[in-house]
């Protein structure tokens, strides 16, 4: 089917020729047809005009005569309203009008337009005043010409013509009229010249037929405004000729002229020849023509068609046979034509040449076929070099192939990783000619390994490259050779060789695809290589996404995946949280290097204590988390009390010993929540539970979570309350001892807020320090204090106001400037003005802070040193550091009655204080006996309940009033 498709496609394109052969006389009856239909349009146009102009030439001597008989009528004395002949006037019209039947009436109208005279009689009154005719006439003082309208007293068609009636003065007396029928038209309808089924027609502007032929098919008084005709008429109001359907469907060809009239009252003539009278010839000539030129195309088809078959189609019959026996596969088959100088002798000698070629190529393709299987199929490199060597001498009938790859330690020598023999199944134990060993100046295999180039030998016999090898390839009957580079990555790893038993059976091509199947040998071996590369880091990213790097712990998202797993199974668990107290000062004093190493420490003995069925993991920074398959309250605290007393054991990091306490938060599957993000966050609110409980471990509280979304609540509020100035300061004084005098206050700051009243300073000062509010909370107290002090200051009254300084304030690059416009903007005297610093706060960042000190101190301020010892600060930074005072925390004052060691404390204080050339602060001073034993220890100053809580302004100033001690006068050494 295929052959017999392909003939008649040659045969067709045979015809094709002879088709266009005869096309260019085809083209030439077109045209000769075109050009005739043109002639006869043209006729028609001209036949059309013709009639036009006799109906203008008849339409032109009506009107002259009209013309001339309207003068004559207004010449008449009865057509002048007020002559006494006036009654008489109708039948003078009357009379006139006989003898013309081509007029339907004839009369006179005032200039107001209502007729007075009229050839026929008519009972009611008549104004013409509206009508064209009528105004042309006045307005022109001459003829004027109507449109085609119906009469108002003759009731038929016709056009009305007017002429102006003058009196003696020259004044237009009245108007007389004639209205004109349409009965010359009738003589256009008989015209001779008409063709055999033309229809004429006479239509106004609207489209209404005013006259027709028979043969029309419309009617008179039939409107065609909807009609194509009509519609060209609008488009060529000149006049010309198109081809359009009839009323019946039909192609007609229509000619149409105007007569008279301006555009929007013209009256236009239209001839009708059906196309299939007007193009009658024109028909006949073209089919004479083309049946002529039709029998004669056939004929030479039909010699075309049985003379390509002798001439053309049975040689190649024998092309296409062959063609297919080698497109089947069979490379044997040959066309069996003479080779000669003619093309078709050309072409079967080129095709058989071209099937010598592919039987040697095609050995050349099963062999890249065979390696492609290979590389595609090969999971490992021994693999993939084993399945290409077999697959080239299976496939490509080949001798033997061999893989050898560079020496990783001798790079200059090769090494044998594959050998194929023919005949056997068993590896080979060395390669079959002795290549491999090297030896030689010329060896063709340095050529390959240096140059990276192709090595071929087509006869081992005669080569004198192969002359070392001759001998052995003789006895195993190798008669061709072929060495082919192996390239990595633009370096030689190693050769390719194919050894066959025919002489010349490497032919270019075949070299060509065989060194494809190197190249793709060398994908395959690139691709695996890759391969386990990729799949040694994918196991180690899998292992770094779920396995932290330092504790070797599984991570929080393995963690998070455990205990999904666990909710889903809804297997009984208990969620431990961890977290290593004051690991930062250890990372700040020892540095991260020494932090790791304990963090490791700390997770192996966490490993050693847990059940093997509990999972450990190290969450983030300096938390670790575990999972117990257990969710009774007791078993999860049993946990925690075995991990408190295996921490407890001194850790050794790099020879130095370090003491560890960890905080544990502990929730419940299902007790707690079915959730792995409310199980962790609710672990970690029961380890703040346990911080302010002072316990190492606490069981989640479900009331925890209320606070904590109170704490959140009031985190957005304490934003507005800090801008909308819901804010107010607290004053507490401070006592000199000595003088038993005001020495000061320290503002405090108190959130009256709108709906919850009064806000304890310990809940918000703690939100605004977790929240980063601190820092515009400290501002605002700044700001207040000062403003504050300077109304203290106009009223006589310089109290000097100790601010507490947080660690955000402390680090604020633009802290100084703050400072600056705010002594501006208040008009605050600087010396009234005292800074508290907590000693933590100072040793976050000790070098920073004291120069931030320095230039505070510059500008006039007096520094305190708040909740001494309870930081770390050394002696030598207290002795650079430009303060007057230090203050006692409360902890150490009220705790001294209870024990020598708070008292020890404080005694020592004091001591060094004054040694340092510093005053000391008490505060949390409560009673008569805490203040005694103070001022037995020469303590300076003192502040607590004792003497006041904080107050606000006005009842501090009734407080200030009425108190023993008085206002406040500066002396050395009080600030």
């Amino acid at each position: 089917m295929t052959v017999r498709n392909t003939i008649m496609g040659l045969r067709s394109r045979l015809l094709l020729l002879t088709l266009l052969a005869v096309l260019p006389a085809f083209v030439l009856i077109g045209y000769s047809v075109h050009v005739q239909r043109h002639e006869v349009e043209a006729r028609v146009e001209k036949q059309a005009l013709r009639i036009v102009q006799a109906a203008i030439q008849e339409e032109r001597q009506l009107i002259g005569t009209t013309r001339q008989l309207l003068k004559s009528m207004a010449q008449l004395p009865a057509v002048h309203p007020d002559s006494d002949r006036r009654r008489v006037c109708g039948e003078i019209l009357a009379m006139l009008n006989r003898p013309n039947p081509s007029y339907f009436n004839l009369g006179a109208a005032t200039p107001d337009g209502n007729i007075f005279c009229s050839a026929l009689p008519f009972d009611e009154a008549v104004n013409i005043s509206d009508r064209g005719y009528f105004q042309l006439a006045i307005h022109n003082r001459g003829l004027g010409i109507g449109e085609y309208q119906i009469g108002r007293i003759t009731g038929d068609p016709a056009i009305n013509l007017g002429y102006p009636v003058l009196d003696n003065n020259g004044e237009i007396a009245a108007v007389v009229f004639a209205a004109l029928g349409l009965s010359w038209l009738e003589d256009l309808m008989s015209s001779p010249d008409l063709s055999p089924g033309s229809s004429l027609m006479v239509m106004d502007s609207g489209g209404t037929i005013l006259a027709r032929s028979a043969d029309s098919p419309f009617n008179a008084g039939d409107s065609i405004s909807e009609q194509p005709l009509f519609e060209a008429i609008r488009q060529h109001t000149g006049g010309t000729a198109v081809t359009l359907k009839d009323a019946h469907g039909k192609p007609t060809l229509y000619a149409f002229e105007p007569l008279h009239g301006d555009a929007n009252g013209r009256i236009y003539v239209s001839l009708g020849i059906p196309a299939q009278v007007a193009f009658a010839e024109v028909n006949r000539y073209l089919y004479r023509t083309g049946s002529l030129l039709v029998l004669v195309s056939l004929l030479v088809f039909a010699a075309a068609w049985f003379g390509s078959d002798i001439l053309v189609l049975r040689r190649i019959n024998a092309l296409k046979y062959t063609a297919r026996e080698l497109a089947g596969g069979n490379l044997s088959g040959r066309t069996g034509l003479t080779r000669g100088s003619d093309e078709l002798g050309q072409l079967a000698g080129a095709v058989d040449d071209m099937a010598d070629a592919l039987q040697r190529s095609n050995r050349a393709l099963r062999t890249l076929s065979a390696c492609n299987h290979a590389v595609v199929r090969a999971t490992s490199e021994v693999e993939l070099l084993r399945g290409v060597c077999d697959n080239i001498v299976a496939f490509g009938g080949h001798h033997a192939a061999w893989v050898a790859l560079r020496n990783e330690t001798e790079p200059e020598r090769l090494q044998l990783q594959s050998l194929a023999l023919h005949g056997t199944d068993s590896p080979a134990g060395s390669e079959p000619l002795g290549l491999l060993d090297m030896q030689g100046d010329n060896h063709p295999l340095r050529d390959v390994l240096e140059l990276g180039e192709t090595f071929v030998c087509r006869d081992t016999c005669s080569d004198p490259a192969m002359a070392p090898w001759a001998e052995a390839a003789r006895q195993q009957a190798i008669r061709a050779v072929v060495l082919l580079p192996l390239q990595l990555n633009h370096r030689l790893i190693g050769v390719l060789g194919i050894y066959a038993t025919d002489t010349d059976a490497f032919d270019n091509h075949e070299i060509a695809l065989l060194g494809e199947a190197a190249e793709d040998l060398v994908y395959g071996i690139r691709a695996l290589r890759i391969s386990a590369s990729h799949e040694r880091a994918h196991a180690t990213i899998a292992h770094m996404a779920y396995y932290d790097h330092l504790t070797e712990l599984p991570n929080h998202v393995s963690f998070d995946e455990s205990l999904h797993e666990r909710l889903q199974a809804a297997a009984p668990t208990a969620l431990l949280l961890i977290e290593v107290e004051r690991f930062h000062p250890i990372n700040e004093a020892l540095g991260f290097h020494h932090g790791d190493s304990l963090l490791r420490d700390i997770g192996a003995r966490l490993g050693q204590c847990l059940p093997d069925a509990a999972t450990l993991a190290r969450m983030r920074g300096k938390e670790f988390g575990i999972l117990l398959p257990d969710n009774r309250p007791e078993a999860a605290l049993a946990c925690a009390r075995d991990i408190i007393a295996t921490l407890e054991a001194p850790f050794t990091v790099e020879g130095l010993i370090l003491y560890v306490t960890v905080t544990i938060g502990i929730s419940l599957v299902p007790d707690h929540g079915e959730e792995a993000p409310a199980l962790i966050r609710r672990a970690g609110s029961a380890v703040r539970q346990a911080r302010r409980a002072g316990e190492h471990y606490a069981l989640y509280v479900p009331e925890d979570e209320t606070r904590a979304q109170r704490r959140l609540s009031l985190a957005g509020q304490l934003r507005d309350a800090i801008d909308k100035d819901e804010l107010v300061l607290h004053y507490q004084p401070k006592i000199d001892l000595r003088s038993q005098s005001l020495w000061g206050v320290e503002a405090l700051v108190r959130w009256n807020h709108p709906r919850d009243g009064m806000i304890p300073p310990g809940e918000f000062i703690s939100l605004a320090e977790d929240t980063g509010l601190i820092k515009p909370l400290t501002d605002w107290v700044l700001n207040a204090a000062m403003c504050q002090s300077a109304r203290w200051r106009i009223r006589n009254r310089p109290v000097p106001i100790s601010v507490n300084l947080s660690a955000n304030n402390l680090h604020d690059g633009k802290l100084l400037d703050k400072i600056e416009q705010m002594l501006h903007t208040c008009d605050t005297d600087v010396g009234l003005i005292k800074l508290e610093l907590t000693e933590s706060a100072l040793m976050l960042s000790p070098d920073k802070s004291l120069d931030t000190l320095r230039q505070l101190h510059a500008k006039g301020f007096s520094l305190l040193i708040d909740d001494f010892g309870t930081g770390y600060s050394s002696l030598s930074y207290l002795q650079r550091m430009p303060v007057s005072a230090l203050k006692i925390d409360k902890s150490f004052v009220q705790a001294m009655l209870d024990g020598p060691e708070s008292l020890t404390i404080v005694r020592s204080t004091i001591a060094l204080a004054h040694d340092l050339g510093l005053k000391v602060v008490a505060e949390g001073v409560e009673t008569q006996a805490i203040l005694q034993q103070l001022d037995a220890l020469d303590c300076d100053v003192a502040q607590g309940y004792f003497f006041s809580r904080p107050l606000p302004t006005d009842q501090f100033d009734a407080w200030l009033e009425n108190s023993p001690y008085h206002y406040y006068s500066p002396e050395p050494g009080n600030v």
